[in-house]
């Protein structure tokens, strides 16, 4: 089973994702819509995600050092959270999406 942890705060932005992958077609997926806002950040907003994959572990940490690209941060990084929910629910079982921080709403 494929799994994605996202870590939001305070204020329900997305900070951290994690992948939990393997190389199955829902895992192939998942980590191509993990992979997609780490590209962005980089190539189009050019910030600098913290980034570690080791083995079938995919882990980035959004780079919000920029306060006035916040509002574009989030809508890429929600059009992933919403790409994975969808993919989810596609695949009952074979991908579950867990969210942490989700106190307070975005």
């Amino acid at each position: 089973m494929v799994e994605i942890l996202i870590e939001r705060d305070e204020e329900g932005r997305v900070q951290v994702v994690t992948l939990y992958g393997d190389d199955s077609p829902e895992g192939l997926a998942a980590t191509m819509l993990v992979e997609a806002p780490i590209l962005a950040m980089k190539n189009y907003l050019h910030l600098d995600p913290e980034v570690s994959h080791e083995g079938s572990v995919l882990r980035f940490r959004v780079d919000r050092s920029d306060l006035f690209l916040d509002r574009e941060i989030d809508a890429i990084m929600e059009a992933m959270v919403l790409g994975l929910r969808s993919l989810a629910q596609d695949r009952p079982g074979k991908v579950a999406v867990r969210e942490v921080g989700l106190d307070v709403l975005v």
